[in-house]
């Protein structure tokens, strides 16, 4: 199981921090989150306004996968006006992470 926490840049409130020919945003939107996960699973997803993901945890069958997401996360942040933190979660870790979502009314899907 490879699990991954992406967080995204707010730079509504500091512009400069956008590329030079994007819109700054608060986040990443939702909809286009939703294009890119493909075979991963969404477990958990916080918002810094609607439509506008502030943070979201994933869990993909394979390195694989969980790769190319990550590639096309930072890229399509970057033209959307946010940057992308990726965090990866330690294989020994990912069940406990998952457990310890569980207790916070996380739904896993």
């Amino acid at each position: 199981m490879n699990l991954i926490v992406v967080s995204f840049e707010d730079f509504t409130l500091d512009p400069a921090g956008a590329r030079a020919d994007a819109t700054p945003a608060a986040g990443f939107p939702d909809s286009w989150l939703d294009a890119l996960v493909g075979t991963g699973a969404v477990f958990k997803r916080d918002y810094a306004a609607p439509g506008a993901v502030s943070t979201v945890g994933l869990h993909f069958p394979s390195s694989d996968h969980a790769e190319q997401f990550c590639l096309s996360v930072r890229e399509a942040a970057s033209l959307l006006g946010t940057r992308a933190h990726i965090h990866r979660v330690p294989i020994e870790q990912a069940h406990s992470t998952l457990r310890v979502a569980k207790g916070y009314d996380v739904r896993i899907v």
